[in-house]
């Protein structure tokens, strides 16, 4: 759900900040080392207990201080989650004044992030595509996480195997993890193929074809970590002897990739980043409308530093994609490029001068 009021104390650069958000675009703009990503940090701190620069947590307490603390309040559902991180203590999450795990954040305020280090989806690694497309299951189906846990925890049993080179048990940890991997696999099929039919939506509505001709001709596949005509189970029996030579299992959901062709060549070869970046944002918006449309889930996106690597026209079909988004939308950038009856063609736009807010 769309969080409405953060509250921000000793984090980063900030003493104490507030600030309200609109349940549809919200736009930060200052400049270099105003706050701009750290205030989008915080907000995706709310979905994940993590953040999206650092995986120190205590680095984020601003300098001679001891602590932490972040506030936000849903008005859709009446929330409130506090987060506070201390130097010498695990970080602490509170919801309506209830310890939860981080872990929940997720289901609870939805959250996709955009950043300078990984909004090129295509020329990112595979565990980055499979991680962005697992999050979206995970918050659209609850028993995804035991099923997701159940075959990481299978297939460790056997990759432990496969390093003691000792094969006696090995057939049961096959159909292990053939089970628990089929099951996953059919889960990432089914929302990728629901992806993938709202991204064509898109292409349809905003005709991005006149400045990018490559999408005429891009093809998008999942590629599920084996060969699609052989089972799982059979797949693993046939590669044991590769298994063992490797020390770990070569073929299996671990693989697992969304891969994009341009004439059955691989798209990272032939994308620039400017090209890169907006398909990125696409896919990740059409991700979030599959759990809007068919999970009645409202999933927020968070962009870091918009502009960059966009050049006028680019920026301009960006710009006509957020007009069709009906989810929150958090974005940031050094200058203002947004007039007042530019403003007016948007849903619900806000916008935030940082230097400002502080």
């Amino acid at each position: 759900m769309p969080l409405t009021n953060i509250s921000l104390k000793r984090f980063r650069c900030f003493d104490d900040l507030r600030f309200d958000l609109s349940p549809g675009i919200n736009f930060f703009h200052g400049s270099n080392g105003s706050g701009k990503t750290t205030i989008l940090e915080s907000i995706f701190m709310f979905s994940s207990g993590k953040s999206f620069k650092s995986s120190n947590l205590s680095s984020l307490i601003k300098y001679n201080n001891t602590d932490f603390y972040l506030k936000a309040f849903d008005s859709e559902t009446g929330h409130i989650v506090e987060i506070k991180k201390e130097v010498t203590k695990p970080i602490s999450v509170l919801l309506n004044n209830t310890k939860i795990t981080t872990s929940r954040l997720l289901r609870i305020f939805p959250c996709t992030v955009i950043h300078n280090n990984t909004f090129s989806f295509a020329d990112a690694s595979p565990d980055f595509r499979r991680k962005l497309l697992d999050r979206s299951i995970f918050v659209a189906n609850e028993n995804f996480s035991s099923n997701w846990f159940s075959f990481y925890r299978a297939l460790k049993q056997r990759n432990s195997l496969l390093k003691s080179g000792s094969v006696n048990e090995i057939s049961i940890w096959n159909e292990a993890v053939s089970k628990e991997g089929e099951l996953l696999t059919e889960q990432r099929e089914n929302y990728f193929k629901q992806t993938l039919t709202e991204f064509n939506n898109l292409i349809e509505v905003i005709n991005p074809e006149n400045v990018f001709v490559f999408l005429k001709n891009i093809r998008i596949k999942f590629y599920k970590g084996w060969h699609e005509d052989i089972n799982l189970l059979n797949t693993l029996s046939n590669n044991i002897n590769l298994d063992l030579k490797r020390r770990s299992t070569i073929f299996g959901p671990h693989k697992a990739d969304i891969k994009f062709l341009i004439n059955d060549i691989d798209a990272r070869q032939l994308l620039s980043r400017g090209e890169q970046k907006f398909f990125s944002i696409m896919w990740c918006c059409a991700q979030n409308e599959v759990l809007k449309k068919s999970y009645g889930v409202k999933p927020t996106l968070i962009i870091d530093d918009i502009k960059s690597e966009l050049d006028e026209k680019v920026f301009q079909l960006l710009m006509n994609l957020l007009k069709l988004n009906r989810n929150q939308v958090i974005f940031s950038c050094i200058d203002d490029y947004f007039s007042s009856k530019i403003i007016s063609k948007f849903n619900d736009f806000k916008k935030f001068h940082v230097e400002q807010l502080g």
